[in-house]
């Protein structure tokens, strides 16, 4: 059994969150966002037809683990893989990260979903974007049309989380501007405040409301961190597992249990002692090792799934996602990646969204303190 004493400082550990009124955690923040943007734009190079997608997301994950490597080096700081490279296809939405046995190859024209997090003492740097593999020139159709529509939410979501907004109001307007391309944001999927080892806080932003269901309402403040996620599908946004092996999970660090099957508490050992806090993927523990000792852990809630959804076959699924520091001076983008070319069908035609993706997201400078005077002679 785990020792409870130990998860529960675990726990008070991953509670100590530090706002980001300290330049420390900015610094770190901005590291981490560094490197998720590198290992994104790593990661698009290596889409090419015929490559394995488990080759890809392998590659992804060690670039983050050698890149982490060589910061901080003195100090005593946990760092790596904040969330694992998921490589999502076509109609698949999210959390597709295969085993090497069961990964399917690439082709030209797969829209690709490449999602990843770094994390740096903590402090996460979520990304993720949508790229069409062996396009020769703009993307164009119902594939531009996705891609438009998850990117133009993704910016009305950047210029309303801010100090003073509320939670709801971003989802109304999210949903409006996937409307204009005649597509439909998929249901489930949810933006989240950050913090400090902690991928899921506790305040969200819907893509998609869904009658009869509601979450809290929260209002922005001022030094919170988020990571804005939008996944937009030209079918009807339902997203449904179709009995994809999941791979990627979470350790869930309250509770506990006497595993029974020996793989699984040798898996157990290595999930708490590489990813006490942060998602993983099963692929780094051998696949038929993690296979076996992996089901025991879900039974008993030791750790929880992120399953692999799909929409409907023939549908095209994109996804937009950053992470933005709401400081002082005004939100900060720390990760990003360019998008290919797009000549969609459809377009924005409100005002009111045009208005608000006109308005430009430049920073206040902060004002020089005057010079002191010179004392009289």
């Amino acid at each position: 059994m785990a020792d409870v004493r130990d998860d529960a400082a675990e726990v008070n550990e991953a509670e100590q969150d530090f706002d980001l009124s300290k330049p420390d955690v900015v610094t770190k923040y901005n590291l981490a966002g560094e490197i998720a943007n590198k290992t994104l734009a790593k990661v698009v190079q290596g889409l090419t037809a015929g490559a394995k997608i488990a080759d890809v997301c392998a590659m992804g994950d060690a670039f983050i683990l050698e890149q982490c490597a060589a910061v901080y080096k003195s100090a005593k700081v946990e760092k790596g893989i904040g969330f694992p490279v998921c490589i999502s296809v076509n109609n698949c939405c999210a959390n597709y990260s295969p085993l090497q046995e069961e990964s399917s190859n690439l082709n030209d024209g797969d829209v690709c979903k490449v999602d990843l997090g770094v994390h740096i003492d903590g402090y996460m740097a979520l990304v993720a974007t949508t790229h069409v593999i062996g396009a020769a020139g703009p993307i164009t159709g119902r594939q531009a049309d996705a891609i438009a529509a998850a990117n133009a939410a993704a910016e009305v979501a950047f210029r309303l989380i801010k100090p003073g907004n509320k939670n709801n109001d971003v989802t109304r307007m999210v949903e409006r501007t996937v409307a204009q391309f005649k597509c439909e944001p998929v249901e489930g999927v949810q933006s989240h405040q950050l913090k400090r080892f902690t991928i899921d806080g506790p305040n969200t932003i819907i893509n998609k409301s869904i009658p009869g269901k509601t979450i809290p309402e929260c209002t922005f403040a001022e030094n919170e961190i988020y990571v804005i996620d939008i996944v937009v599908s030209t079918g009807e946004g339902k997203a449904r597992e179709q009995g994809q092996r999941v791979t990627v999970f979470k350790r869930a660090v309250d509770n506990s249990y006497a595993l029974k099957l020996k793989a699984a508490r040798q898996l157990f050992h290595e999930i708490k002692e590489k990813h006490p806090h942060m998602p993983f993927s099963l692929r780094e523990f051998g696949d038929q090792r993690s296979k076996m000792g992996v089901t025991e852990c879900v039974k008993h809630d030791l750790v929880q799934p992120y399953p692999v959804y799909f929409e409907r076959d023939g549908e095209f699924v994109a996804q937009i996602k950053f992470t933005v520091l709401l400081l002082p001076a005004g939100p900060l983008r720390i990760t990003s990646h360019p998008l290919q070319e797009l000549n969609a069908d459809n377009s924005v035609q409100d005002e009111e969204i045009t208005a608000l993706l006109a308005q430009s997201m430049a920073r206040r400078k902060k004002k020089k303190k005057p010079a002191a005077a010179a004392p009289p002679s």
